[in-house]
């Protein structure tokens, strides 16, 4: 049995925040759902699942707005959909924030060993 772990990891909680963003390197996620949930001092959120790590995102309206702008209003289409997430200072509360810019986008069903295999054929 391996006790080799990494101890960072068992200090994330179960959102995202801003200071756990690395302010030198954006992360580029595929978003996996979208879902609303009620916060005792926030009222109504939504709320982002990814399909690269656990943590979820609670959307502020700056957020909200970045992801119609780039997807349409429909929340259903923003799913499957690439983002990448930057850390930006924020006047809120003294706390780095994220900001959400579109990310690269994968064409549907195609591996890279697929791509791969196109790029080489006849040859």
């Amino acid at each position: 049995m391996s006790n080799d772990f990494l101890a960072s990891e068992y200090k994330k909680g179960k959102y995202l925040k801003g200071v756990e963003v690395d302010k030198r390197k954006p992360i580029q996620l595929t978003i996996g759902g979208v879902s609303q949930e009620e916060f005792p001092e926030q009222g109504k959120k939504l709320v982002l699942s990814f399909l690269e790590i656990d943590q979820l995102m609670i959307l502020n309206k700056t957020q909200v707005g970045s992801l119609i702008d780039f997807f349409g209003e429909r929340t259903g289409v923003w799913c499957g959909q690439r983002i990448r997430l930057m850390q930006v200072p924020s006047s809120y509360q003294g706390k780095p924030t994220i900001l959400i810019t579109e990310g690269e986008t994968v064409a549907p069903n195609v591996r890279a060993a697929d791509s791969a295999e196109v790029l080489f054929e006849g040859q």
